[in-house]
C-alpha cells in the first residue's frame, strides 16, 4: 500500500456513479492525494458508501481547511488539545501580585509539534506577559517526567511528539499598580517541520482562563520565632510540578506548599553529626494553628527517619508519603496540611476545635523527608495528596534575606546566612519567596 500519512484525518467524500473515492486534505504536507475507498476505510472511520454521508463529510473537512483556504472564520483545526488547571488566585509575594496555573497540551497529529510561542492577555487584550525561547523553555514540562523522583525540568520540552503530551507551568507576575484581570486570554503560536514542504507555522488563540475572585485567606504562621527558611516554597519546582494521581485524577496538592526548617545562631541547619535529628536546629519546635478551625483528621504512629536520608532508603506509598500528619478544616473548602510531624507528639485529638496559635504537634521527620521540616500547605478537601493546592498570605512576619539556593551548601551544613549580610524587611500579608530566611512574631 502507498504511504499515505495526514494530521487528524481530514477527509472529504464525494462519490460518482459506479466510482467512489475519498480525497485527503493533508494541510501539513505538500500534495492532497487520492485514493479508492476501499483502501482508506482501513486507516480512517469515515465510511464513503453512502450518498447521504457525504454532507457529514465534506463539512468536516471544509471547517478545517476554512483557515488555510483564506476564509473569513474565527476556529482553528491545528491538532492540539489545550485545557486549563484550576483557576488562578492572586497572591502578593514580595510586593508583587502572581498568578500560578497550568496549561495542559496534548498533540493528536501523526507528527511532533513545536510551541514557539505564548502571550498572555488581560482586559483590553493588553499584553501582561510574552514566552519565548528560554523562558518558555523553562515552562514546559512532558507529562511523562512529571513522575519521576527527581524535579522535572522544562529545559528543550518545547516540541510535543506525536501522541504526547506536556503541561505549561505558568507564573505570571504583574506589573506593580496593575490590577489582576478577571480573565486571561491565551495566544499559542505553533510550528510542524515537514520533510518535503516548508514548515508549517500557525497562531490562534487558547483557554480563556478566569481568575479567583474569592477572597484570599490570611493565615498566621504555622511555627513561631526566628530565622525559618521557607524551602521549596513559591514557584520552587519541587512542589510546584509534583502532580499526583489519586483515584484516576492528577491534582497539584501542593502547588503552594513550604518546607519549614530553622537556622540556628551559627547560620547552619544543623551542627555536628546530620545523622541525628536531635542536631537538627528545628527538630521538636511547637507546631501551630493557621487560624480558627477543627481537626478533621490526622494519622499519628509512624516511625520517624534518623536525620538525612537518601530517596532510595525510604518506602515510600501514598499513605505514608506525608509521614505522620494533621489536617485542620478552616471551613469555606479550605484545609490546612502539616506534615512529617513527630509520632507522639499530638497535642490534639480528632474533632477537637483550635484556636490560631495552639500547639498542635512538633516538628519531626516522618514520612517521605530527607531531614526534620514542617511542610505545610492549603487545599480544597480533606485529602493531603487528592486535592488541588491554593495560595494563601501571612498575616505578619519579617524578611532577614534569602539563603543560597544550593543542595551541597545546605546538606553540609554550610552557612546559609550571616548575620552581617541580614537586611530585616517588614511583610504585612504576603505569601513568602522561595528561600526567604523569616522570623515570625
Amino acid at each position: 500500500m502507498e504511504s499515505f500519512d495526514t494530521i487528524g484525518a481530514l477527509q472529504s467524500c464525494q462519490t460518482t456513479r459506479q466510482r467512489k473515492t475519498c480525497v485527503s486534505w493533508d494541510s501539513f504536507y505538500s500534495n492532497s492525494v487520492k485514493k479508492p475507498a476501499s483502501k482508506l476505510r482501513k486507516r480512517f472511520p469515515f465510511d464513503c458508501q453512502y450518498p447521504w454521508r457525504i454532507r457529514v463529510c465534506a463539512g468536516a473537512a471544509l471547517a478545517v481547511l476554512f483557515p488555510f483556504l483564506g476564509l473569513a472564520q474565527s476556529h482553528s483545526g491545528f491538532p492540539v488539545d489545550i485545557i486549563a488547571g484550576p483557576a488562578p488566585q492572586p497572591v502578593m509575594a514580595a510586593n508583587q501580585i502572581r498568578l500560578l496555573y497550568e496549561l495542559h497540551l496534548t498533540n493528536y497529529a501523526s507528527l511532533p509539534i513545536d510551541i514557539t510561542g505564548i502571550d498572555i492577555l488581560g482586559e483590553g487584550a493588553k499584553t501582561l506577559a510574552t514566552y519565548r525561547g528560554q523562558s518558555l523553555d523553562k515552562m514546559v514540562v512532558p507529562v511523562e517526567k512529571l513522575s519521576l523522583a527527581e524535579s522535572p525540568t522544562g529545559t528543550g520540552a518545547r516540541t510535543i511528539g506525536e501522541g504526547h503530551a506536556v503541561v505549561i507551568f505558568v507564573d505570571l507576575a504583574l506589573e506593580s499598580g496593575v490590577r489582576p484581570p478577571a480573565e486571561l486570554h491565551h495566544r499559542f503560536s505553533f510550528s510542524v517541520t515537514r520533510k518535503t514542504a516548508p514548515n508549517f507555522e500557525t497562531t490562534f488563540d487558547g483557554p480563556v482562563v478566569h481568575v479567583a475572585q474569592d477572597s484570599i485567606p490570611v493565615l498566621h504562621p504555622p511555627v513561631r520565632g526566628s530565622t525559618w527558611v521557607a524551602f521549596n516554597a513559591l514557584g520552587a519546582e519541587d512542589h510546584r510540578r509534583s502532580l499526583n494521581a489519586v483515584d484516576g485524577k492528577e491534582r497539584i496538592p501542593q502547588r503552594f506548599a513550604i518546607d519549614w526548617m530553622r537556622l540556628g545562631p551559627d547560620g547552619r541547619l544543623f551542627h555536628d553529626d546530620k545523622s541525628s535529628n536531635a542536631n537538627f536546629y528545628d527538630y521538636g519546635a511547637e507546631v501551630l494553628a493557621v487560624a480558627d478551625g477543627h481537626v478533621a483528621d490526622l494519622k499519628d504512629g509512624l516511625p520517624e527517619n534518623e536525620g538525612t536520608t537518601e530517596r532510595s532508603a525510604r518506602n515510600i506509598t501514598l499513605d505514608n508519603v506525608f509521614g505522620n500528619y494533621l489536617i485542620l478544616d478552616l471551613g469555606q473548602s479550605r484545609f490546612a496540611v502539616y506534615a512529617h510531624l513527630q509520632p507522639g507528639s499530638f497535642k490534639v485529638k480528632l474533632g477537637d476545635t483550635v484556636k490560631p496559635g495552639q500547639v498542635l504537634a512538633l516538628l519531626g521527620n516522618s514520612g517521605n523527608s530527607d531531614a526534620p521540616h514542617l511542610h505545610f500547605h492549603l487545599v480544597d478537601a480533606i485529602a493531603p495528596m487528592g486535592a488541588e493546592g491554593f495560595p494563601y498570605e501571612i498575616d505578619t512576619f519579617t524578611q532577614l534575606g534569602v539563603v543560597p539556593d544550593d543542595p551541597e551548601v545546605q546538606d553540609n551544613g554550610g552557612v546559609l546566612l550571616p548575620k552581617n549580610q541580614q537586611k530585616r524587611i517588614l511583610h504585612r500579608r504576603e505569601f513568602p519567596l522561595n528561600n526567604s530566611a523569616v522570623t515570625f512574631p
